[in-house]
């Protein structure tokens, strides 16, 4: 089956649309405050990106100390929660977290303005005026937040493979549009995509144990894994802290044919890991 990603402004009824699809398929729902609650398990990482990313602009340094393990840390929430496929996730970006694979469907969801309008004001009890400010403002930091995590703009149609504008399709048209992708058979998991999705798990798994132990949380290491073994690749650093790097990884990884690539690591870029192979460092015996 397959996994369904849906981006979404606020305030777009996205939640009517997800419990309409649960209803008729029986698709299991995640969303993007479950995965906030597992990564905020390691010292509230999420609420403090959130607080500084509005001094990002002037304070980017501190705010990339805490985007590198946000980022690890809701990716390995999301493929703890995908990797048996047959989920909507409904959120505004973090399907940006993951490449494009078969049975991932990118889904974004486009509503007429005074939809949510009428919205924004029913559940916040305001008038049409402050409704309007909310939704400029909260879409505004969702655009933002992109930029500054992903380097996207979420805007971009070529980051999706369907939008849906529900000024033309009711929700029910919507639903019903989805449940037709899910029987699809493009879109169904095959042997090869489940293998990606277990590849990048463990991969992400190695990154998550490196920036939540103190001794190398402050270093931006990237993981691979490969059919010979894992390729790392993070800055240039002392012998003794490669030595700490490795011993980790192959307690997650259950392997001695570790690589370690020492140099600046490149930027997050295409949402896959990188495939560099300069240097080896050696475990056997």
């Amino acid at each position: 089956m397959p996994v369904i990603f849906i981006s979404r402004g606020t305030m777009s009824g996205v939640h009517l649309l997800v419990d309409c699809l649960h209803d008729k398929t029986g698709i299991r729902c995640i969303s993007h405050e479950d995965l906030v609650k597992d990564v905020n398990k390691h010292g509230e990482i999420a609420a403090r990106v959130l607080e500084k990313l509005a001094e990002a602009a002037s304070a980017y340094d501190q705010f990339s100390e805490l985007r590198w393990p946000y980022m690890v840390l809701m990716r390995k929430a999301l493929l703890e929660e995908i990797r048996n496929d047959n989920v909507v996730y409904h959120g505004y970006s973090s399907h940006l977290l993951l490449p494009s694979l078969r049975h991932l469907v990118r889904v974004r969801i486009e509503a007429p303005l005074e939809m949510r309008l009428t919205m924004t004001m029913q559940r916040l009890a305001c008038n049409e005026g402050k409704a309007r400010k909310y939704i400029i403002n909260v879409d505004n930091q969702r655009i933002k937040w992109a930029r500054f995590m992903y380097a996207q703009d979420i805007r971009d149609t070529m980051l999706y493979d369907l939008i849906v504008n529900l000024d033309r399709v009711t929700l029910k048209a919507a639903c019903g549009i989805l449940e037709c992708i899910m029987a699809e058979g493009d879109f169904q998991a095959s042997r090869e995509s489940r293998a990606e999705v277990e590849r990048l798990y463990l991969a992400t798994k190695i990154e998550e144990s490196l920036v939540t132990d103190p001794r190398t949380a402050t270093l931006e290491i990237r993981a691979d894994v490969q059919s010979d073994g894992i390729c790392l690749i993070g800055p240039y650093i002392e012998d003794s802290e490669l030595t700490t790097i490795m011993k980790i990884v192959q307690t997650v990884s259950g392997t001695l044919n570790i690589r370690y690539d020492p140099g600046y690591a490149s930027k997050f870029k295409d949402n896959r890991h990188f495939r560099v192979w300069n240097h080896e460092y050696g475990m056997d015996g």
